[in-house]
């Protein structure tokens, strides 16, 4: 089933003008940052999984990077949109960490509290 079909549909439009606005010989910041910007919004908007967008962004911005290029799109602009990314990602999955840690921690001390086996199914004896 198909949930926020509503921005599913409004990210696959989006991503159809960018693709079409698009043009990879062009050498304007327009072509070159801000229409790749507006599709990954729109796969966002398609796919709803922030962290699957910052990583694909992160790797892409990483790949095309310059930092010796005199050309600011290459030198600072991917550098910066890869870091930004990768912080995101980085937050998403500590944070996804954290909740299964938590989860399972209430989970180990609700087994413990109600059986009188461990993980392995040996007794317990230090009761």
């Amino acid at each position: 089933m198909m949930s926020n079909l509503r921005w599913r549909v409004l990210g696959v439009a989006l991503l159809a003008i960018c693709i079409v606005a698009y043009e990879p010989a062009a050498e304007t910041a327009w072509h070159r940052l801000w229409l790749p910007i507006g599709m990954a919004g729109a796969a966002w908007l398609m796919v709803q999984n922030l962290a699957a967008v910052c990583l694909g962004a992160a790797l892409l911005a990483g790949i095309h990077s310059d930092p010796g290029s005199a050309d600011w799109i290459p030198a600072r602009a991917y550098p910066a949109v890869a870091l930004i990314a990768s912080i995101v990602l980085a937050a998403i999955l500590a944070r996804r960490f954290r909740a299964h840690i938590r989860a399972t921690h209430a989970a180990r001390w609700r087994h413990r509290r109600d059986g009188s086996t461990d993980d392995a199914g040996r007794e317990d004896t230090a009761r």
